[in-house]
């Protein structure tokens, strides 16, 4: 660490602290984002007419503006001393939104690309991230070349002297880190670890070479918060993905909240928001208002933007609006009008029971940090997203309507579980840190669900799981199970046991007509251990588990009368239990997939969804502390017909809903 970094560090502690105690954004509930990538051959900010520009963000009255500082072409929206900026700058468009925001009564935030820049690519090779041969990943910066002390931390302090925003949003962060050669990379590896830094996944030292590359982001996210806190401690830092699925970590202290962009991919945002989450601080999903028909811009079918913001405020998130300005820097008007007629009421409607509130879950999802970066270890890529046991873990608990939450690796160690039941799903590594808190969790009373390759990671678990022996599969093999009256055959991997203290509670059949145990309960202290022998949730290319044992499964090991909720809804309808205050909030969010147009521009994939059936009416069932003293429909403020509450549960029906739908109970006066 340099001089200059270490400084930052130490004088800006106190400050760090300061900055998450009581923020601006946790009032926010609806941010407004203008990607502004700006060029040097257009006159940048010679249509932003203050006025102009003032009157179309009012027609939305979103609570946070954000427009671009620098994007990741690596040229400016405004005059700068240190960077790029654009030789045909026509306006400061900064200090137009800067100002803008202060006069308003708008909380103004800077979009700043800190992991891309084109011109650095270009103009300063060495400060650039280095493939093996030498040549440059595009437009990414390696954090440990000397870019942040000369460039990146003496721009921000420019922006900060002389727009003094109350926050930082900044872009091409954690997905931009892949193993960097550049000769300070080299030589950090080479004192630290006494090797040469290794050029391929077979090559000593890779995995410690992975590390190390992470270790320097997040000293660079800390690093760059305390420079920002150093000269204001109430400024609000966000890294774009850092500390998501990808980078499944406890947040550095510096950042005030999560936040992530993906633009036009719904399927993405639920497992994004679980996760985010559990983390415990607040955070907010982006989604582009707009997608390419008829080749061009156009705002997206109202029902697609508002199953992106269900999903998202549903699991406790804040929705970040994408817009994109022209390329001289006026609003479009069809843009702001589509964020005041369709995005801002919907917000507004939901926002008294969305904000604030905390999830109450039937089951738990490990994700565990070790293990996500196993699945991908021969990647170059050190934060990647790719996760195929928990992409299938999130979309069959969905499916099933199991009401779940995700759970951090700092959580387990705290026994932080709150849900009856944990699943652990197919996991490539477990720490032993991670094995000790589950052992502890099934001691102390807690149930537990593992599965594939589990048992294999630690001997302490044969015992955990009543296991005397197993044997792995050599390949995907035919297999038949009966459930029921009913036979299912499937193909799978097969890990075969011989069980000492557990009980078996479904058998398999393989395809020489032998049995083998499918499923197996253990006690063990005051909780129960479940294991499934195969990957019971991961996506797992053709082999996959029939609907039949996943509900045979969760119905074994979480009865539905035990959980929280039921109902029988669409599996195409996501369920989430919340509460807030003494209200219970059930969500119901419609993400049937409709028709689907998807037009392709360059590498980019744009979607356009319509015609998206309603849900039809649909029983629930909520396991409440007391009989309420009301239920409703929210927003809409009506009361379902006929709600009944005995043994502990409300019983409704839900009428027929479009994309979201909110039931109210109140417990208590």
């Amino acid at each position: 660490m340099s001089t200059l970094a270490l400084t930052a560090v130490l004088g800006s502690a106190a400050a760090l602290c300061e900055a998450g105690e009581g923020n601006w954004y946790e009032t926010s509930f609806y941010l407004l984002h203008e990607d502004h990538h700006t060029s040097r051959a257009r006159e940048v900010g010679r249509d932003a007419d203050p006025e102009e520009t003032a009157r179309l963000i009012a027609l939305s009255k979103p609570d946070v503006l954000q427009i671009h500082a620098k994007g990741n072409p690596g040229w400016t929206t405004y005059p700068t001393k240190i960077g790029h900026t654009p030789p045909k700058l026509a306006r400061d468009v900064l200090g137009i939104w800067r100002d803008i925001a202060r006069r308003d009564g708008y909380h103004f935030s800077v979009y700043y690309n800190i992991g891309r820049d084109r011109e650095i690519m270009i103009r300063r090779p060495p400060w650039n991230r280095a493939k093996a041969d030498g040549t440059p990943y595009d437009r990414a910066l390696c954090y440990h070349s000397g870019v942040a002390e000369d460039y990146l931390w003496p721009m921000i302090r420019e922006i900060l002297q002389h727009y003094k925003p109350d926050g930082f949003w900044f872009d091409g962060s954690c997905f931009t880190v892949q193993v960097c050669y550049c000769a300070k990379c080299r030589e950090r590896f080479r004192r630290d670890q006494g090797l040469a830094a290794p050029e391929g996944p077979d090559r000593p030292g890779w995995d410690e070479y992975k590390e190390m590359q992470r270790q320097i982001y997040r000293e660079f996210v800390h690093n760059t918060a305390a420079v920002i806190h150093e000269i204001d401690p109430k400024c609000l830092v966000a890294f774009n993905w850092a500390y998501s699925v990808r980078m499944p970590e406890r947040p550095d202290p510096g950042l005030a909240y999560l936040t992530g962009d993906i633009g036009n991919r719904v399927e993405g945002l639920s497992a994004e928001a679980h996760w985010y989450d559990a983390v415990d601080i607040p955070f907010d999903l982006m989604t582009q208002i707009k997608t390419r028909i008829e080749n061009r811009m156009r705002p997206k079918p109202r029902e697609q933007v508002k199953q992106e913001m269900a999903v998202i405020v549903a699991n406790g998130g804040r929705y970040f609006a994408w817009d994109t300005p022209t390329p001289e820097s006026a609003l479009t008007p069809e843009g702001m009008e589509f964020l005041g007629e369709v995005v801002a009421p919907f917000l507004r409607e939901r926002q008294r029971w969305c904000m604030g509130s905390e999830r109450l879950p039937d089951v738990s999802l490990l994700h565990h940090a070790a293990a996500h970066y196993g699945v991908t270890d021969t990647s170059t890529v050190c934060f990647s997203k790719t996760d195929n046991r928990l992409a299938g873990a999130c979309q069959a608990l969905a499916r099933l309507h199991l009401n779940y939450e995700m759970v951090p690796d700092w959580r387990l160690r705290e026994q932080d579980i709150r849900s009856p039941l944990l699943v652990v799903e197919h996991p490539k590594v477990l720490t032993e840190e991670t094995v000790d808190a589950l052992i502890e969790s099934v001691k102390s009373g807690g149930s537990l669900l593992m599965t594939g390759m589990g048992i294999t990671r630690d001997p302490r678990l044969r015992e955990l799981f009543g296991i005397a022996e197993m044997v792995g599969p050599s390949g995907s093999e035919e297999l038949t199970v009966k459930i029921g009256d009913r036979a299912t055959a499937f193909t799978h991997w097969l890990f075969r046991l011989r069980l000492s203290t557990a009980r078996q509670l479904l058998g398999v059949e393989d395809a020489k007509g032998e049995r083998h145990a499918l499923m197996t309960e253990n006690q063990f202290g005051k909780g129960l251990a479940y294991y499934v022998p195969l990957p019971l949730l991961s996506q797992h290319g053709d082999d996959v588990v029939p609907p039949s044992l996943l509900q045979f499964v969760f119905d074994a090991a979480l009865p539905p009368d035990k959980r929280l909720v039921t109902t029988d809804a669409p599996d195409t309808v996501e369920v989430v239990l919340r509460r807030k205050a003494d209200e219970y909030i059930l969500h119901l969010v419609n993400l049937a997939p409709g028709r689907r147009e998807v037009t392709k521009a360059g590498i980019r994939k744009y979607t356009r969804i319509t015609d998206i059936p309603p849900v039809p009416p649909t029983r629930i069932s909520v396991r409440l502390p007391a009989r309420p003293t009301a239920v409703t429909l929210q927003p809409q403020g009506a009361a379902p017909e006929n709600w009944t509450f005995a043994n502990g549960r409300l019983d409704a029906v839900v009428p027929e809903f479009g994309i979201h739908q909110m039931v109210v109970m109140r417990v208590g006066n």
